[in-house]
């Protein structure tokens, strides 16, 4: 599915917010008989390095024909840039950065891409691994068929209870007022991911970068701030599955894909939605709330979409996992971050 226009290019410009803040990114394109048949970026990402102390180096953006030779040639100018920055292992596919797509999809080719969840051909994990690159991680998501799931009585029950126990409300973002808005969605990011393998904390020069982005695609409705007693306690974002109007202009003339998307943004119902977000500020935890807002958000999306997909998520979270099954969420997408070391 070919992505937005402009979407890819503004990480590669040299002005670009993680090249400012955050590191450097030199891109590469496979070419045969005058014809590109692959590409792929190799990835300096300093804050990951200061972060974790490390000499880490990372490729993204890959993209690559059923070819093993042209696989490696990608690769090994990979390698080679990130050897010369004095990196010690690569690991990927980050676009740029673990805050943004990545992964290789493992499983569940069949099903049409979910907005920010990267799909690829089957035969990717292939290629790599014939490259010496091996598994590092799996991340998942969950589908929850909102069409055809009910809230289960007693968990919606102990829902009430909380919301009056607790004081507890939800109100829609003040999309006017975005920036202000994502600082409460940045600290939840940051204090909920903590935890996870290969967490960089987003910097509000990142979120308030992909604003524009956000306030072109969201629905209000959707952008929900958990308030306990009055104060900001967590945030439940859902965003509709904008893969599905880039979808239909796969045939379009690139010269009338903008103004075909912009046509079908205004007369096109999107069906399905991603849940992206979903946190809790740390002194809120251990109340409940998780489950609290994992209700709010599932009710919300039920009332306009046939489907969600949640994710990606780390079999780690157990929590967040164990309250979307009672929704009815069901193990759905895998995707793999491959490593290797890096030898001269």
């Amino acid at each position: 599915m070919p992505p937005f226009p402009g979407s890819i290019a503004k990480f590669l410009a040299p002005d670009s917010a993680f090249q400012r803040r955050h590191g450097l990114i030199t891109a590469f394109l496979a070419e045969r008989d005058g014809r590109i048949v692959g590409r792929v970026a190799a990835i300096i990402n300093r804050s990951h390095n200061e972060y974790h102390k490390d000499r880490t180096g990372f490729f993204g953006f890959f993209e690559c024909e059923n070819n093993p030779a042209t696989a490696a040639a990608l690769l090994d100018r990979v390698n080679e840039t990130l050897l010369a920055a004095g990196m010690d292992k690569v690991r990927g596919p980050y676009n740029p950065s673990i805050n943004d797509d990545c992964g290789i999809l493992l499983n569940r080719f069949d099903q049409p891409p979910m907005m920010g969840l990267p799909w690829n051909p089957a035969y990717y994990p292939k290629l790599l691994e014939g490259l010496g690159f091996q598994k590092a991680r799996t991340l998942y998501s969950l589908h929850l068929p909102l069409h055809r799931l009910k809230t289960p009585e007693r968990f919606g029950r102990i829902v009430e209870h909380m919301k009056k126990r607790s004081k507890l409300k939800t109100r829609t973002m003040n999309i006017a007022r975005l920036e202000e808005e994502l600082v409460i969605v940045r600290d939840v990011y940051n204090a909920t991911l903590e935890r996870n393998w290969g967490f960089v904390p987003i910097a509000m020069e990142d979120l308030l970068a992909a604003a524009e982005d956000i306030r072109a695609i969201a629905d209000p409705r959707l952008l929900l701030i958990g308030e306990s007693e009055g104060r900001d306690a967590g945030v439940a974002i859902t965003l509709p599955n904008f893969n599905e109007i880039l979808a239909a202009t796969k045939n379009t003339p690139h010269w009338l894909r903008l103004v075909h998307i912009f046509i079908l943004m205004k007369t096109r119902k999107i069906k399905t939605c991603r849940q992206t977000v979903l946190g809790v500020v740390p002194e809120f935890r251990d109340r409940g709330l998780h489950a609290w807002l994992i209700h709010e958000q599932f009710c919300e999306a039920q009332k306009h979409f046939t489907d969600a997909a949640l994710g990606w998520l780390e079999d780690t979270n157990s929590e967040i996992i164990k309250n979307c099954r009672l929704v009815g969420g069901e193990t759905d997408r895998e995707w793999a971050i491959f490593e290797k070391s890096l030898t001269a």
